[in-house]
């Protein structure tokens, strides 16, 4: 029997992108499911294209008069949160779900056991055990438009850049202190990895990070690329036509998952990378230390490896390759 379910995340982008493959797990379950999906209207973007939504709530005023208009027969609520549980208890929802929580009976009558899987993907499938449904697989759908891929084409032409160059998107900010690297040292690496790779590297910046962003580009004895004032869907057609990604701890790095692009994460000791790295995969790496003793050359040293363990390198230098090789044949020719 079809169901009309609201998925509830109200946190930032990367929180949403990560239930994603729920969110085709209970469509595929039942292809006549309608799945909705409450989210702050920061993250309402990364899911504009997913082709498993019947549709979006956004968070504001007007939320639960929304919520109790579409009917839902279940809510599932991610949150734990005063609000979220409010809204799942007066929605009129038959099945009101969550992860067992003491307090939750208020608001919840599914609880399943929360047990940690590290990937916080398959943290959350497993709230898929009280509603009858299976997992799909942990790929997180973002899909984007045309024009937000035309967009990106027409920036690589604005800065001469061609999609056979090595090209790295380097996100520096974070919001959370704690995961925030200083960049001085991001400055440092991005010069290493022009130095060593012949990379364009190109800096990420959100709103309120322009400034931020700007300073430590100034730092750089090479010179690199601002990324233009990209949306969310813009940002993940930038990534998906670039080599690979390095950064922090936040959503560009689960952009760059989304889109099967390698990605390289500096994390803090704080944050336990696995619960944000797919399990079992060799293109999505990290490294983990004190951030205030953790230099360029730490993190560099490590990227090798990483490099090495993917064979990045070796795909650039055999276009280099190719391209001497055509280069001094068409010499050879001239000569004679």
């Amino acid at each position: 029997m079809a169901e009309k379910i609201l998925i509830i995340v109200l946190r930032a982008v990367g929180d949403v992108l990560l239930t994603a493959p729920l969110i085709r797990a209970l469509k595929k379950s039942n292809p006549a499911n309608e799945i909705y999906f409450l989210t702050s209207k920061a993250s309402e973007k990364i899911l504009k294209y997913n082709p498993y939504l019947s549709g979006i709530i956004p968070w504001d005023k007007e939320t639960l008069k929304k919520i109790r208009e579409q009917k839902f027969g279940t809510v599932i609520d991610f949150m734990h949160a005063a609000i979220s549980g409010y809204y799942t208890l007066f929605s009129g929802a038959k099945k009101r779900v969550a992860f067992y929580r003491p307090w939750g009976f208020w608001c919840y009558n599914i609880m399943p056991k929360y047990i940690n899987k590290d990937y916080t993907v398959n943290d959350r499938l497993q709230i898929l055990e009280g509603l009858g449904a299976k997992s799909d697989g942990i790929d997180l759908d973002l899909l984007f438009a045309a024009e937000n891929e035309e967009k990106v084409l027409e920036f690589f032409r604005k800065n001469n850049i061609s999609k056979s160059d090595f090209l790295i998107t380097l996100d520096i900010t974070n919001r959370r202190e704690h995961r925030q690297w200083q960049k001085e040292k991001f400055s440092e690496l991005a010069d290493l990895l022009a130095e060593k790779y012949n990379a364009k590297i190109i800096f990420l910046w959100g709103p309120g990070e322009l400034d931020y962003v700007k300073s430590a580009m100034s730092l750089c004895k090479k010179r690199h690329i601002l990324c233009e004032d990209f949306d969310i869907l813009d940002l993940a057609a930038l990534i998906k036509n670039c080599k690979l990604h390095i950064g922090t701890s936040s959503a560009p790095g689960h952009i760059a998952i989304s889109q099967k692009i390698p990605s390289f994460t500096i994390y803090g000791l704080k944050t336990n990378p696995v619960n944000w790295t797919p399990p079992d995969t060799k293109i999505h790496k990290y490294i983990q230390g004190d951030l205030n003793n953790l230099s360029a050359n730490n993190v560099f040293t490590k990227f090798l490896e990483f490099v090495e363990l993917n064979k990045i390198s070796h795909r650039m230098s055999q276009n280099f390759t190719e391209f001497f090789s055509v280069f001094f044949f068409c010499v050879i020719l001239w000569r004679f």
